[in-house]
């Protein structure tokens, strides 16, 4: 999770496994173009694909992070 992402920076939006179904954008690598301020939920406005979309920063991770918290275990023990 990325806690305070910059404008210009490459993320992956990531969902839990329960919702990452039903989420259009789950896995899709975008860049950072805006990031709100102030009270209230965390969104952060990121270009995927030519679009601008609104996502919650708890939902972004850092581009090359990888896949699923699993795969990081999976990998550290190979």
């Amino acid at each position: 999770m990325i806690f305070h992402p910059r404008a210009g920076q490459g993320v992956r939006v990531h969902y839990a496994r329960c919702m990452a179904g039903v989420m259009p954008y789950h896995g899709k690598a975008g860049v950072v173009r805006i990031v709100g301020r102030g009270p209230g939920p965390r969104n952060v406005g990121v270009e995927i694909g030519g679009r601008l979309v609104a996502v919650p920063r708890g939902n972004l991770v850092a581009e090359n992070a990888p896949a699923s918290s699993a795969g990081a275990r999976r990998e550290a023990s190979v």
